[in-house]
């Protein structure tokens, strides 16, 4: 009897175990994200990307500025010391955020979603933060690893060496002029 409740908790401890890795898949980032903005509507790419199946639009900081750019278009606002009193950027490399042109599992919507936008493969294994560029068609690309990613379907790699999904945050958008991301 006392050898049995010894196999249960070895094998107990085994499953526990097992799920503790920095390997285990988790839908959203472990790293800490924050991001307000509340001029969505005079953003051009960042409007479009908000309110439009399959686009997408990047966030990065440039020079005293934000800059948002898609595909087609781009956008920057100048920060001001009010703005960065209110607004704390923090994150990997920057964002992409967009909605998704298929629902995600168990969901009948389009969602939003938030990726951040260095190569999560490349920071994972080399410390290294390249940014992502978008490509037709919903997708974001790494020069450096050559892996590309879908940016409507999680995330994950599709073309290049298998690999890590892209790291996501959480992202809310009030439909008028206000989009936060946080994790």
């Amino acid at each position: 009897m006392d050898r049995c409740r010894i196999i249960v908790a070895m094998a107990a401890l085994l499953i526990l175990g097992s799920c503790s890795s920095d390997d285990a898949y988790n839908a959203y980032s472990k790293y800490k994200a924050s991001f307000s903005y509340s001029s969505v509507m005079t953003a051009a790419p960042l409007k479009n990307a908000l309110t439009g199946p399959g686009e997408f639009c990047t966030i990065s900081l440039g020079v005293n500025t934000l800059v948002f750019q898609s595909l087609t278009a781009s956008y920057t606002d100048d920060i001001t010391a009010e703005m960065m009193y209110y607004q704390n950027i923090r994150c990997i490399s920057g964002f992409i955020v967009g909605m998704a042109n298929i629902p995600e599992m168990n969901a009948d919507w389009l969602g939003i979603i938030c990726y951040d936008l260095a190569c999560s493969n490349c920071h994972h294994d080399d410390a290294i933060n390249p940014k992502l560029t978008l490509q037709e068609g919903g997708f974001a690309y790494c020069s450096r690893c050559k892996r590309k990613y879908s940016l409507n379907n999680q995330g994950i790699v599709v073309a290049g060496d298998a690999g890590r999904p892209l790291e996501r945050y959480h992202v809310s958008y009030d439909g008028a002029n206000h989009m936060a991301v946080w994790n």
